[in-house]
């Protein structure tokens, strides 16, 4: 318990700063494809941008620093990022399809727009997370790892083969989390109205 307490005394920061790796990291990558850089490099790149996503929520919890404006800083970077690389991984180098990753980025950047809209008109930031957003970040995140790995290891037949179903995947779970989104403002609208 002593060092838990240590450690969350002198790095408050630490979920933060792993956040912003992710916000570094989409210009990183958009610099290192149009740059024509080693693809090991944009791989180890964005396999580590992927994996901060999970690592500072679980450092937040792990040193009890969780709070609502660290919910919206991931967000943020989560839907940068991923909107970023999607584009970069199609337009510019064609490692995924072009229409999947168009639907996906738009997907990231309309919710990210939605949801700062609203939070502006209210002067209070929103961010809610559905389980099927959940999903399609996690879809979103895997298609790009392996989009970028088929091209660092072109001999690894395992990127080859996951590529077509994980970009089945991820445009589902985006048209799928759309839809809950929808539901949720429905919701919301029709309490909205009856009070």
């Amino acid at each position: 318990r002593k060092w838990a307490s240590d450690i969350t005394r002198r790095l408050p920061f630490a979920p933060a700063a792993i956040t912003w790796i992710r916000l570094f990291g989409a210009p990183a990558v958009l610099v290192l494809i149009y740059r024509s850089v080693n693809p090991q490099i944009l791989f180890w790149t964005i396999l580590i941008c992927s994996f901060s996503d999970y690592f500072d929520g679980w450092l937040a919890r792990r040193l009890r620093k969780t709070s609502y404006p660290g919910k919206v800083l991931d967000f943020i970077a989560d839907k940068l990022f991923l909107s970023v690389t999607l584009f970069s991984l199609s337009i510019i180098s064609g490692l995924i399809n072009t229409t999947a990753a168009s639907i996906l980025a738009g997907y990231h950047l309309l919710l990210l727009l939605v949801l700062a809209s609203i939070s502006w008109s209210i002067s209070l930031p929103i961010v809610t997370i559905t389980t099927a957003e959940k999903l399609a970040v996690l879809f979103s995140y895997l298609l790009v790892v392996v989009a970028a790995g088929g091209a660092a290891f072109p001999g690894k037949q395992i990127f080859g083969s996951l590529l077509w179903p994980m970009t089945i995947f991820a445009v589902l779970s985006a048209l799928t989390s759309l839809l809950s989104y929808l539901r949720l403002l429905r919701r919301f609208l029709a309490r909205v109205v009856l009070e």
